[in-house]
């Protein structure tokens, strides 16, 4: 009895002396296209987040919507923010306060636009580049791309009404990066264990 006691004592001290590593493998996670990536903190920039925006082209408009069942313009750049862990505020008067006013004629991706609604910014989008946009519209009543400026003979809606740029990008957020299949079979990387890592889920409000 007192070997057995001993054995399993001595098992136990055994691996409460293991460290507690969190290893990337257990945040990985398979891409929509079935390559192993990891979350990992780093700046994110304009294009990722236009690339994540047109992921939800075509959801439906609804006032007050703030997921993918259903957004409205604020809570459409709310979300698409938060995928790449940069919180954002709620309402786009909330929102036109965040970040930079960047030089009249200088848009870049990933830019925010706001438009004069009656009071103040009460519509938002998002610059895709190329005289394009990215919102979700009342009146179009999903996620589209819509032209932004148009020419100085035949402005847009959009160009007409614009009263304020913020340019939020970069910033420290979150990126997926791709993991090989071999790296993932052995399991953690010796170079990825003091690797920062984003630990909890982007923060949707």
């Amino acid at each position: 009895m007192t070997t057995i006691l001993a054995r399993f004592a001595l098992m136990c001290a055994a691996l409460l002396a293991v460290p507690r590593v969190v290893s990337a493998q257990a945040r990985q996670t398979p891409s929509p296209t079935g390559m192993r990536t990891i979350e990992v903190r780093a700046p994110v920039r304009g294009e990722d987040v236009v690339r994540t925006a047109k992921q939800y082209l075509g959801v439906r408009y609804v006032l007050g919507g703030t997921t993918p069942r259903a957004f409205d313009c604020s809570g459409f750049v709310r979300w698409i923010f938060a995928q790449h862990g940069v919180r954002m505020p709620r309402t786009a008067k909330e929102q036109a306060a965040v970040g930079d006013a960047p030089v009249p004629g200088d848009l870049q991706p990933g830019d925010l636009l706001f438009f004069f609604g009656g009071r103040g910014a009460q519509h938002i989008a998002v610059y895709v580049g190329g005289d394009t946009i990215i919102h979700a519209s009342s009146s179009g009543k999903r996620v589209k791309l819509d032209r932004f400026g148009g020419t100085r003979a035949r402005p847009t809606w959009f160009g007409k009404r614009l009263i304020a740029v913020r340019r939020v990008l970069p910033a420290e957020g979150v990126v997926e990066l791709p993991v090989s299949a071999s790296s993932y079979d052995r399991g953690t990387p010796p170079e990825m264990e003091t690797t920062l890592l984003y630990l909890e889920p982007p923060v949707v409000y």
